[in-house]
């Protein structure tokens, strides 16, 4: 029987195909869920001509918080930006009326980090990038622990 669809393997995709997928994923397990869409965010610490060094962003959704990504420009790292990026994302989140923060990340990238902000380890997959270990990590917001964001006050 023939049909009238192929598989095509991209690998330079749309980026338009695969917001395409996400979107139809969002909007499916809103459906599946039945809680309202997701929101974005983002936090970002920026110099005086407005160039992004640092930030951590995320999404919103049916009570949790998702960490999607966290950075800080080589030359800022070591000071404690993270760190008061993770608070503020946290603050955010029970503003948001989050009840778990949840992530992904990399252990050659972050040595435990999350570990020493009270973050616990939910899964992990060893050797997935070669060479280090891929965890899921989460931490409880209305454990009733309510750390206030920082300001950071550094000078790049």
């Amino acid at each position: 029987m023939d049909s009238p669809y192929r598989l095509v393997v991209e690998n330079d995709p749309d980026p338009f195909d695969l917001a395409l997928l996400e979107e139809r994923l969002t909007d499916a397990a809103v459906g599946a869920v039945g809680h309202g869409p997701d929101r974005e965010f983002g936090i970002f610490v920026r110099d005086e001509n407005g160039r992004v060094m640092a930030g951590v962003s995320g999404m919103f959704w049916a009570g949790c918080c998702q960490v999607h990504a966290l950075w800080v420009d080589e030359q800022l790292r070591g000071r404690g930006l993270g760190r008061d990026l993770m608070a503020a994302a946290e603050a955010e989140a029970r503003r948001q009326e989050c009840r778990l923060l949840m992530g992904l990340t990399y252990d050659v990238l972050t040595a435990h980090f999350y570990d020493r902000l009270g973050y616990r380890t939910v899964g992990t997959i060893e050797d997935c990038p070669a060479g280090t270990t891929t965890r899921w990590y989460c931490k409880d917001l209305s454990d009733g622990d309510r750390h206030r964001a920082h300001t950071w006050t550094g000078h790049p």
